[in-house]
């Protein structure tokens, strides 16, 4: 072998990785949305941590659960699928410029500060069956205790890492976390009380819909208590900046999440947070998905949307949010048709009118291809699981599309003392085309 000959060698192994390099930013630039398909990646997780948040704070425990439960937890299998994507989020600066001054809306902070910009990172692999129903069960288990007998048991892939909000009223969920810290989902617990169970979060869930994902302060008739005053009179009339105002001066479950993503985020710098959870937990997870962005899975969400533009929070143009919205057309919260004096919302005492998504829905349609009939019971994540994800081969994944054409509160002229006295917003300012 000639003297060059050894000078090459050990040149090899970076000439290799060179090659990879340049393969991989070939696959990128091919792709016409760009996103990028690679080889997915599983997360082990374990417990560390239970948060509770009440009384206006944030507390944290360290208590791990027994050995039995843990073994029983190691008996079962989850997976966790993670896929490199190309989306926008809040840039650097705006986010600093959020954090560092303990800021806790985006409505006060000035629009020269709101930036957004574009970046690699992980997201949940939605196109995963076994991805999708992993985040499923986990919503599921937010709305019990740890080992409860309902509890979907989770393996040594996925352990509970953290749970906050047990003991005593306001938010509740979960935090999973992988052996290495560099993988976090935080689920959040959705909308119990008043439609299915007596569940001592009764009337803070309601507030909560009410004030998000109500047209106009859960004004619906005489008979109900708005939860502000922002209608005109008995007619379709609603004042915007009296409603952004409400939002802003209301302490919401959608702070308390944040308080819980920062802590997170504080321990773990370098971790990948993903956010998920079911009804009223789906859409604060996707809330704060946009906040911070954040990836975010949501199931049987209601409409995001409007709150997230009443709340300010940043956009990214066009459909590049890593927020993921699964449902189905038999849900009447889902769809946005849960409203009327015959509906269970309505006798519930619950005003859930919003039906535009933010980022992509995922909708299996139900109704049309499987003959399901609109039903609130169909609503359940249970149900969901059961007869949907667990049934792949009937019930295959879904596309994940943006929603467009989709319009909210279309019966409300919504007006604006921002704007010229008299001068009305058109309608059509709620659609979805995001």
């Amino acid at each position: 072998m000639s003297f060059s000959s050894f000078f090459y060698l050990p040149l090899l192994p970076f000439i290799f990785l060179l090659l990879l390099s340049l393969i991989s930013i070939y696959d990128k630039l091919i792709l016409a949305d760009q996103t990028v398909v690679t080889t997915s990646f599983i997360q082990t997780l374990s417990l560390k941590r239970l948060y509770h948040y009440h009384s206006n704070s944030l507390h944290r425990y360290r208590r791990r659960p027994s050995k039995v439960l843990q073994q029983n937890i190691n008996d079962t299998f989850y997976t966790m699928k993670q896929t490199l994507d190309y989306y926008s989020k809040p840039s650097k600066e705006s986010l600093n410029y959020f954090l560092q001054r303990r800021i806790s809306r985006w409505q006060v902070v000035p629009s020269t500060h709101i930036t957004m910009e574009s970046t690699w990172g992980f997201v949940p692999d939605v196109t995963d069956h076994a991805t999708v129903l992993s985040m499923a069960k986990m919503s599921y288990d937010a709305y019990s205790v740890v080992g409860g007998s309902d509890w979907y048991d989770l393996d040594n892939q996925w352990v509970v890492n953290d749970t906050f909000g047990w003991n005593e009223d306001g938010l509740k969920g979960h935090v999973f976390g992988n052996t290495d810290n560099s993988l976090m989902v935080i689920v959040i617990k959705g909308t119990t009380a008043g439609l299915f169970t007596n569940d001592p979060t009764g009337e803070k869930d309601k507030l909560n819909d009410n004030m998000l994902f109500s047209c106009c302060c859960a004004r619906i008739s005489r008979l109900w208590t708005p939860v502000c005053d922002c209608y005109q009179g008995n007619e379709y009339r609603c004042e915007n900046s009296c409603i952004e105002k409400a939002i802003l001066n209301e302490e919401l479950y959608y702070d308390h999440a944040l308080a819980v993503y920062r802590d997170i985020s504080d321990q773990y710098p370098e971790a990948t947070i993903f956010m998920t959870g079911h009804s009223l937990g789906g859409a604060l997870a996707a809330l704060v998905g946009q906040t911070y962005g954040v990836p975010a899975v949501s199931f049987e969400s209601p409409g995001d949307r409007l709150a997230a533009r009443r709340l300010h929070l940043p956009q990214a143009p066009g459909s590049r949010t890593p927020i993921f919205h699964f449902g189905h057309t038999a849900d009447p919260i889902f769809i946005g048709l849960c409203t009327g004096i015959s509906s269970s919302c309505w006798y519930g005492g619950f005003a859930m009118e919003t039906r535009c998504h933010t980022g992509k829905a995922c909708v299996w349609d139900t109704v049309n291809e499987h003959g399901w009939k609109v039903d609130i019971r169909s609503h359940r994540i249970g149900d969901v699981i059961e007869k949907i994800l667990n049934k792949p081969e009937e019930f295959p994944l879904p596309r994940c599309l943006p929603e467009r054409d989709c319009v909210d509160c279309g019966l409300w002229d919504f007006i604006d003392d921002r704007d010229s006295p008299g001068i009305y917003r058109n309608k059509s300012s709620n659609s979805c085309n995001i």
